[in-house]
């Protein structure tokens, strides 16, 4: 069964990344474990550390690229891995200050 879907890309996704992307949603072969910057932020607010509380929406969208780009299949994506790339991002924030 085929169906059409209208979606607009963000920016920089091209249409057959998208279509891989949709496909592999709905493969029963593949799995996924999807984060959100709502995630990020949450664990930025855990964090004792007053400065990650106000990380920006961009700041939680590279702490997600980051997370993506450096996957270590032995560590995995996890809550540890979240709270790793938050300090490397507030640590980034400090450098340009």
């Amino acid at each position: 069964m085929k169906t059409m879907i209208e979606v607009d890309l963000p920016t920089g996704v091209s249409k057959a990344e998208a279509e891989g992307a949709v496909k592999r949603a709905f493969d029963p072969d593949w799995i996924g474990n999807w984060w959100h910057i709502s995630d990020v932020h949450s664990c930025a607010n855990d964090f004792e550390d007053d400065d990650a509380h106000d990380l920006t929406d961009e700041e939680a969208r590279e702490v997600l690229r980051l997370m993506e780009r450096h996957h270590d299949s032995e560590v995995g994506l996890n809550w540890g891995v979240i709270d790793s790339w938050i300090d490397h991002v507030k640590g980034l924030r400090k450098e340009i200050a």
